[in-house]
């Protein structure tokens, strides 16, 4: 196993004990904000309910969580008027 699954697989269960239930992982690139340095790659997921998302970043700057995102840091609310089948 890489350490990119790795990562994706404790964002999973992290995502799935707050309620959300992610969709599949999508290859991703970070850009460096300061627009210095070189992107990175990374995977990117959101919650088929309420779309938070979750960013895995298998090398992120020195500091930085690898693991990041609103599925990260909160529970699971649908979004109004819609409910798990209509999503």
């Amino acid at each position: 196993m890489t350490k990119l699954e790795r990562l994706k697989a404790e964002a999973r269960e992290t995502a799935t004990l707050r309620g959300h239930m992610l969709g599949r992982f999508k290859a991703s690139v970070i850009t460096p904000e300061s627009g210095k340095g070189v992107e990175r790659p990374a995977a990117v997921a959101y919650c088929d309910i309420c779309a938070a998302f979750v960013v895995v970043d298998p090398d992120p700057p020195q500091g930085e969580p690898e693991i990041r995102g609103q599925a990260m840091d909160g529970d699971c609310h649908p979004i109004e008027g819609e409910t798990h089948e209509s999503a």
